[in-house]
């Protein structure tokens, strides 16, 4: 309790010196503890729901000490994490064909949409419940930015006739020594971490691949399309674009935008329709998003994601920062344009993707716990999104779009 009440201080402390305004760090403050009784909460209840949970950890150990390998996964991030760890559960459980597995995280309902078509996949529980249940599970992990396996649990009789999961396991395992400092600081020296990747010849897409020594299966993954919005919109036989500004609820902010987000997307839009100007630009996202100017069709908070899915796959290209929605565009087979800044491309980036580096610094992701609220350099606004020219993005868009709306009328 003492150590967590001296974090919440110094936390407290370095806001305000870096803003200049005890009301924001006020703030920051005041949702951290808003986040920490959301967990507490989930405690709470879980603590109240003991003696009823206890005839379901026993029949979760009777199921699973059937069959083939059960292996259960505490993942942690957002929806681009899911579908990350998703592609390394699908291509790691392709050495054990008979295998299933459940997710254990904060937001079960996005996880069921990422994970449910990968082979084996059964359910997705709240993350608090990984504590109690893992230890029934022939193979446990933890998978984030890195993957840890819970050593101790393992069921090496019933592992012992799927080798080739073994050996993976094994290498995971061998894996770890090397990366302790960064496991043990997560997420403070992840922006290490992806330094690590990028000279070990990954990306955050076959960074998890690596680490356990198996084939990255490919970008591509079927995730569930609901396409009644596009033919609402009256968008299916029309090209359109899809903008989208938002960024992880997850994180707490104090300032008007995420220093992740773009803040020149009206500009980018006003020079696509100099170019193209028959196209149609729709806005996406959620609470996070912010209208932008100039767009044909504003859809914030009015749609689910199994309906953004459904209108990506429609798009002639997704204009995000570096974000979930990119991840998504990738496994549909979607071009994106992506404004990185305190996120690197070189980590982040998709190779058929359009990456847009910024012209001045960048790349300070978790340099600080306050790296998505306030620049990391003490400047006033992140200067790596807002230097950014919208004309040098439209540059670099031209090629595509035209190519791409070419095609879709042809078509």
């Amino acid at each position: 309790m003492i150590r967590r009440a001296h974090h919440y201080y110094l936390t407290f402390t370095r806001v305000r010196l870096q803003t200049g305004s005890t009301s924001r760090a006020l703030v920051y403050a005041a949702r951290m503890l808003k986040r920490k009784y959301g967990t507490l909460t989930w405690q709470g209840r879980a603590a109240l729901e003991a003696p009823r949970r206890a005839s379901q950890v026993d029949a979760l150990a009777e199921s699973l000490g059937q069959g083939d390998p059960a292996v259960g996964i505490r993942v942690s991030g957002g929806i681009g994490d899911y579908i990350v760890i998703a592609r390394y559960m699908r291509d790691l459980l392709a050495r054990s064909p008979g295998a299933v597995f459940d997710v254990y995280c904060s937001s079960p309902a996005s996880a069921s949409w990422v994970f449910a078509s990968v082979r084996g996949f059964r359910t997705a529980y709240h993350d608090i419940l990984f504590e109690r249940y893992h230890p029934f599970y022939d193979v446990a992990l933890r998978i984030s930015q890195f993957v840890l396996v819970q050593a101790e649990t393992l069921n090496w009789a019933k592992l012992r006739d799927h080798p080739g999961l073994v050996r993976a396991l094994d290498d995971t395992l061998r894996s770890r020594p090397a990366l302790e400092v960064v496991i043990a600081r997560h997420p403070y020296m992840d922006n290490f971490l992806a330094s690590i990747a990028v000279f070990r010849n990954a990306t955050r897409r076959d960074f998890l691949h690596a680490l356990s020594k198996i084939d990255y299966g490919g970008d591509r993954l079927a995730l569930a399309t609901d396409c009644a919005m596009v033919q609402a919109a009256g968008l299916a036989n029309t090209p359109y674009v899809l903008v989208h500004n938002g960024f992880d609820t997850n994180f707490i902010i104090t300032a008007e935008q995420a220093t992740k987000c773009y803040p020149h997307f009206g500009g980018v839009i006003a020079g696509i329709r100099r170019l193209v100007p028959d196209l149609r630009i729709v806005q996406i996202g959620s609470s996070t998003s912010r209208p932008i100017d100039g767009v044909d069709l504003n859809l914030i908070g009015k749609t689910n994601l199994a309906q953004v899915a459904g209108l990506i796959a429609g798009a002639a290209l997704l204009l995000d920062n570096e974000g979930g929605l990119v991840h998504a565009a990738a496994c549909l087979g979607v071009t994106s344009c992506v404004v990185f800044g305190p996120t690197p491309s070189r980590f982040f980036g998709y190779q058929d993707n359009i990456n847009i580096d910024p012209v001045f610094c960048g790349g300070c992701w978790w340099m600080s716990e306050t790296w998505m609220d306030m620049c990391v350099r003490g400047f006033t606004v992140a200067r790596c999104m807002h230097e950014q020219p919208p004309e040098a993005i439209v540059a670099r868009l031209e090629p595509h779009l035209r190519h791409c709306t070419g095609r879709l009328a042809a078509d």
